[in-house]
């Protein structure tokens, strides 16, 4: 018999998935028998598989050590190679913040969230390179679990990006994010003078054969799904006829602060997929610009119970150069 006691880091995933861990060759349909036959037990009583583990459930696994030992053998060694060429390239950018179970990371423009193509390297890689490099994390422990990134910005948009480092600290972020409680603001400079706050809604499909969206005031049909963005006017350079705003997500689709504000008229500086041409060439030539000016560089964390090291808590980047820059 093998017994398990679940640590914090361990919290908020089913038994399921944690057995799976742990019996790294093992199926479905095996697990199942064994919970069925009260062959693996959730403090010592029959489980299904969908519990939610928390800090403190003993899992027992009634099999011999041979069995064990078998299912526990993994089809392959995991190569660091990847995460290391990756962390390499990336080196140390600004970790907002960084615990056991989460990290913030002020993504630099040009890195990608999640890889786009097989040989491409993004903050995925870039995080376990990291945890990697500092001893960490193991090539053993990505077996069990890989840290990933939970939220994800567009390639040319900087700022804010959050990991899970821990099954539990995944968990928190993602059902943050699925409940939208946790509040996300943007900084960005569009075309013209934006005068009043406002709370404004459309709709958005997006196409993902090319990677574009669409945005109506209206829906057309089921393809569409309704956006919310909120908006805050910060200050507008006369000479320049631009204003900075501060933006806040109340929804979160693909590309929908690019698209929704082109669609209100006020399209974000250097944004060459939605914005004006004529105005992102104007600031390509004088100001060096050739990627979209917008950063996620503020968070708020909703109180939490369980995750007293974050609950409540604001996180923010220092504005972006290219504001500045600017405003002459």
């Amino acid at each position: 018999m093998k017994s398990f006691e679940i640590r914090k880091e361990d919290e908020g995933q089913t038994l399921l998935k944690y057995i799976k861990r742990i019996l790294l060759s093992s199926n479905d349909s095996f697990i199942f028998k064994m919970l069925r036959k009260k062959n693996f037990v959730l403090n010592d009583k029959k489980a299904t598989g969908n519990e939610k583990l928390i800090e403190g459930d003993v899992v027992k696994l009634y099999l011999s050590d041979d069995t064990f030992n078998n299912f526990a053998k993994r089809d392959k060694k995991i190569k660091t190679d990847e995460y290391m060429e990756s962390y390499a390239r990336f080196g140390n950018p600004d970790i907002v913040y960084e615990d056991k179970h989460i990290i913030i990371l002020n993504k630099p423009v040009d890195m990608l969230s999640q890889k786009a193509k097989k040989d491409d390297l993004s903050a995925n890689e870039w995080l376990i390179g990291y945890l990697l490099y500092k001893k960490e994390l193991t090539a053993e422990d990505l077996s069990n679990f890989m840290p990933s990134v939970c939220n994800r910005l567009d390639r040319n948009t900087g700022g804010m990006l959050l990991f899970g480092r821990s099954a539990f600290g995944s968990n928190v972020l993602n059902e943050m994010l699925r409940e939208r409680t946790l509040d996300k603001y943007y900084l960005t400079a569009v075309k013209g003078e934006v005068k009043e706050k406002a709370n404004v809604k459309a709709y958005l499909s997006k196409d993902e054969s090319n990677n574009t969206v669409t945005v109506l005031q209206e829906k057309k049909d089921e393809s569409f799904d309704l956006i919310k963005t909120e908006y805050i006017p910060v200050e507008y350079i006369k000479n320049l006829n631009i204003t900075f705003l501060k933006v806040k997500l109340i929804t979160g689709r693909s590309h929908q602060i690019r698209a929704h504000l082109a669609h209100l008229n006020h399209p974000v500086i250097g944004d060459f997929k939605y914005g004006d041409k004529a105005v992102n060439e104007r600031f390509k030539k004088e100001y060096k610009i050739a990627n979209q000016i917008l950063f996620c560089t503020e968070m708020t964390f909703p109180d939490m119970e369980n995750y007293p090291e974050v609950s409540g808590m604001t996180f923010k980047i220092k504005e972006p150069p290219v504001f500045n820059r600017l405003r002459g």
